[in-house]
């Protein structure tokens, strides 16, 4: 892929105010407390369980800190995974989550997705996965899966279909059954070294699965998981109940109390977004700090778990708005015309003007937007003279243009 189309695709992303990993790369992030934060997490003097929630304004560029932390986490040697809730993707089900997260897993060198590609470069010589195997045997979680599925693993090099299976019960498919299991340990001659019983139960099996997915890459040579949870305040559309079930599974990722027992000592590190307005409108004009514990204690869910979720909600970090970071989006502006000049070769730079006045309420998109649509006007219309823009009053948004003509060169 050319140069010039793939600033042309970052630029057509950022007329629609959606990020991708070509405006990510080129454009970095202007929120440089939460890099910080990030950095301090990813480099821990000792990896273990890890997070940060952090809160913005519609438009103030959540989905874009996200993606460049997701590639400085991939610089700095982890796997990663990048998740957005939604109504198909419940964040208080871990039985559809933690699948989800662990198919998504990207690693830093490879654009297949899954713990497929992490198993496909297991070597079994290599100190790493030596580490790694006596972890497992070691676990006292899983009534004996993980090491007997580990070892069957090793066993049955060659044989494909076996160990797609394997690895798709890794990644929280049904695959094995239990007797299944024992035939293949007895055919094996693996009978006598490892012991297999039922199933954990649902919910501890999928935090296992995030653990041992975690320490798996660790077994490729890899430093752990990150983790990316984007648009947490979709819950807010969920009953009670379920807005319930989902703060506790926040609880779960970020309390350090209620960290289950299951993801103690796992390199894993979890970062998540939410609206700012969230805890006001939800947790406070609609009640949930007093209605969610009464529900948990009804339904028999962890309350503490439940407490902790809306708590680590309540402490996420403030992105720096507009107004706060005017020397940052100013740098931003450069760049923006150094990514619109690749893109177009052929137009003539402006000289950039100093940014107008940056409230509260200005969005990171609407300023990009305007910048972007400021230029196309100039491009095709007007190279030399003034260019007034105004935004569609009824929508807010600004003329796009070329999708067809990008997806035709592609």
């Amino acid at each position: 892929m050319s140069a010039s189309l793939v600033a042309r695709r970052a630029i057509e992303a950022l007329r629609n105010g959606v990020p991708n990993p070509f405006a990510v790369a080129e454009l970095g992030s202007w929120q440089q407390e939460v890099e910080e934060k990030f950095w301090e997490l990813c480099n821990a003097p000792s990896l273990e369980p890890g997070g940060m929630l952090v809160k913005g304004d519609f438009g103030t560029g959540k989905s874009h800190l996200l993606l460049t932390l997701q590639e400085k986490a991939k610089k700095q040697g982890f796997a990663t995974s990048l998740v957005v809730i939604s109504k198909e993707l419940p964040l208080g089900n871990p039985s559809r989550l933690i699948p989800r997260i662990l198919a998504e897993i990207e690693l830093p060198d490879m654009a297949e997705r899954g713990l497929q590609g992490i198993a496909g470069r297991l070597q079994y010589k290599q100190p790493s996965f030596q580490e790694f195997q006596l972890w497992v045997n070691q676990w006292r979680f899983g009534e004996g899966w993980w090491p007997s599925t580990l070892a069957l693993h090793q066993r049955l090099e060659g044989d494909d279909e076996k160990l797609d299976a394997i690895v798709r019960f890794w990644a929280g498919e049904p695959t094995l059954r239990l007797s299944e299991v024992r035939q293949r340990l007895r055919d094996h001659g693996l009978a006598g070294a490892h012991s297999v019983g039922k199933l954990p139960p649902a919910e501890s099996l999928h935090w296992q699965r995030l653990a041992f997915s975690a320490q798996l890459c660790r077994a490729i040579g890899l430093r752990g998981l990150v983790v990316l949870v984007d648009e947490i305040e979709l819950i807010a559309q969920y009953s009670i109940l379920q807005r319930v079930k989902s703060y506790r599974v926040l609880g779960h990722l970020f309390g350090k109390e209620t960290l289950p027992e299951e993801l103690k000592a796992a390199p894993l590190i979890l970062v998540a977004a939410v609206t700012r307005d969230f805890e006001k409108s939800i947790l406070q004009e609609k009640g949930d700090w007093e209605k969610a514990p009464e529900m948990a204690r009804q339904k028999h869910v962890s309350e503490e778990a439940v407490r902790a979720g809306m708590e680590a909600i309540r402490r996420a970090i403030p992105l720096r708005s507009c107004s706060e970071a005017q020397v940052a989006i100013q740098a931003m502006l450069h760049k923006v015309a150094d990514l619109y000049q690749k893109a177009y070769p052929d137009w003539v730079r402006p000289s950039l003007s100093e940014l107008p006045p940056l409230y509260g309420t200005t969005t990171v998109r609407s300023i990009i937007r305007r910048w972007i649509t400021e230029w196309d006007v100039r491009r095709y219309y007007n190279p030399t003279g003034t260019v007034q823009i105004e935004e569609d009053k009824a929508t807010g948004h600004t003329p796009t243009e070329e999708i067809q003509e990008l997806e035709e060169e592609a």
